[in-house]
């Protein structure tokens, strides 16, 4: 069954992903090259089948307005 996660970190051939259930290590083998932390990604067993360039975005955008509102720097 295809799931959502969000990529952690890398570990040595590891891709760590931060899913719903706790941390996942996916082969880097079985990853996108262009794979990168903070992304938003598709997998299915240990794969990841795609990344979510828009809802990648999103989540940054969203954690930029929230960092610049705690420093004061309201648009």
């Amino acid at each position: 069954m295809k799931q959502i996660a969000t990529v952690d970190r890398f570990e040595g051939d590891f891709v760590v992903l931060e899913t719903e259930d706790g941390m996942r290590n996916i082969p880097r083998a079985n990853a996108p090259a262009m794979i990168g932390e903070g992304m938003v990604v598709e997998y299915e067993d240990d794969h990841i089948l795609r990344i979510d360039f828009e809802e990648t975005e999103r989540r940054e955008n969203e954690l930029r307005r929230r960092f610049e509102r705690i420093l004061g720097k309201n648009d």
